[in-house]
C-alpha cells in the first residue's frame, strides 16, 4: 500500500469531494511539494459549480499554489528538498503561434494544473518534468508567506490589463466589481500613477473593504445610477478608462457609457455562458471608445507581479481575509460569494 493524503476530487459540476486518495509518487524528473496553500479563485469557484470543458474528471483543482519540496527526482536538477516554491499557473508550449507572439496565456497546448494535470486542492502536488522546463517556479525568500504568494497569479492577470490599457500618470480608472480582481485593479492602477480611481459595487460590505486599498470614490450601484454618479464626479467627461471585472452584463453596458471621448473599455470579468451583451455601438462609434476583452497574462507578466508581491510593493497580506483548512472549501465559497471575504487562502 502506497502513502496516502488529504485532497478535494472534483468528479462533476456540483460533485466535489473530501478523499483520501494515493500521494503522488515522485518521477525521476519530477519534483514533489508539500502543498502549504493554495488560492481560491472565482473561477475555481465556477469550475466546482458549472463544470469546465478543458477537465477529466475525477481531477484535483487549484492553481494559486506555493509549497515546499520533499523529494526531487535524480534528474530534476532545478530544487532541493527544503526549497519553498512558488507554482507557476501556466505552462506554454513556445512553439505555437500565440507563443512566438509573446501571447503565452493564449498558449494552444497550454498545461495548467489543477485543469489538465492534478492541482493544489490536496496535501501533495507533483511538479512534473513539463512544469520544471516550461513553467515558472520561484524558489521564495524567507520573508514572503507562502499565503501572499498565491497572489501572484491573479495579480499576474490584473498586470498584464493595466500594462495593456496602459494606466498612467493622471488617468480617471473606474472598476466595476469590488472582489478581489478588483481591489487588485485599484491598489495596481495607483502604484501606476491614476490620478483618481473609483469603484462601482453593488455590495455595501465589498465596496467598505476596497476602501483600504486606495480607491478614492465608491459608488453603490444598487443605491445610484453609476454612470450618472461617474459623470458628475469627472465633470461629465466620464473615465479615461473603465475595468469591467464582474460577469456582469450590465456591468459591461456601464462600462461603454461612462468612458470619455477617445477612452478605453475593458471587458475583464467573462459572463455567463450563452448570454450576450446589448451595447449601444453608436456610443464607441462617435466617441472613438476603444473596447479591449482581456484574458490571461505572459510568462514577463507573471514575473513582473511576482517582483511586486516579494517587493512589498503591493501588500498581498491585505487581501488575504480569511485562511481556512481545505477540507472547509465549503465555507470559503460562501463567505467568497455572499462578500465577507475578499481572498481565501486554503491550507491543505
Amino acid at each position: 500500500m502506497g502513502e496516502k493524503m488529504l485532497a478535494m476530487v472534483l468528479h462533476g459540476p456540483g460533485n466535489l469531494v473530501c478523499e483520501t486518495i494515493d500521494r503522488p509518487k515522485c518521477g525521476r524528473r519530477e519534483v514533489l511539494i508539500r502543498v502549504k496553500a493554495v488560492g481560491l479563485c472565482g473561477s475555481d469557484i465556477r469550475t466546482i459549480t458549472f463544470g469546465h470543458h478543458r477537465l477529466h474528471y475525477p481531477q484535483v483543482i487549484g492553481h494559486e499554489i506555493a509549497g515546499e519540496v520533499v523529494e526531487t527526482g535524480n534528474e530534476a536538477g532545478q530544487f532541493t528538498v527544503g526549497d519553498r516554491v512558488y507554482v507557476g499557473s501556466i505552462v506554454p508550449c513556445h512553439r505555437c503561434e500565440p507563443c512566438r507572439r509573446g501571447w503565452h496565456g493564449l498558449c494552444e497546448n497550454i498545461v495548467v494544473p489543477g485543469s489538465d494535470i492534478p492541482g493544489g486542492y490536496a496535501e501533495y502536488m507533483v511538479l512534473t518534468g513539463d512544469m520544471l522546463d516550461r513553467g515558472i517556479n520561484k524558489i521564495m525568500p524567507d520573508h514572503v508567506s507562502y499565503e501572499e504568494a498565491v497572489l501572484v497569479e491573479p495579480l499576474s492577470s490584473v498586470y498584464a490589463c493595466q500594462k495593456h490599457i496602459d494606466i498612467t500618470l493622471g488617468d480617471v480608472v473606474v472598476i466595476i466589481g469590488a472582489g478581489p480582481v478588483g481591489c487588485l485593479h485599484v491598489e495596481l492602477a495607483k502604484l501606476r500613477g491614476a490620478g483618481l480611481v473609483i469603484v462601482v459595487e453593488q455590495s455595501t460590505k465589498r465596496l467598505n473593504m476596497a476602501k483600504q486599498f486606495g480607491t478614492d470614490y465608491v459608488i453603490n450601484s444598487s443605491e445610484a445610477d453609476p454612470v450618472a454618479a461617474v459623470k458628475r464626479l469627472t465633470g461629465q467627461w466620464g473615465a479615461d478608462k473603465v475595468i469591467s471585472a464582474c460577469p456582469a452584463l450590465e456591468a459591461q453596458q456601464q462600462a461603454v457609457a461612462m468612458t470619455r471621448k477617445m477612452g478605453k473599455v475593458v471587458f475583464f470579468g467573462g459572463v455567463a455562458k450563452g448570454t450576450l451583451t446589448p451595447l449601444d455601438t453608436n456610443l464607441i462609434h462617435y466617441n472613438l471608445l476603444t473596447v479591449y476583452g482581456h484574458y490571461a497574462y505572459s510568462e514577463m507578466d507573471l514575473r513582473e507581479s511576482y517582483q511586486l508581491v516579494v517587493s512589498g510593493k503591493l501588500n498581498a497580506k491585505k487581501y488575504i481575509t480569511h485562511t481556512l483548512p481545505l477540507r472547509e472549501i465549503e465555507m470559503a465559497i460562501k463567505l467568497t460569494r455572499n462578500g465577507d471575504a475578499i481572498k481565501v487562502v486554503l491550507i491543505p
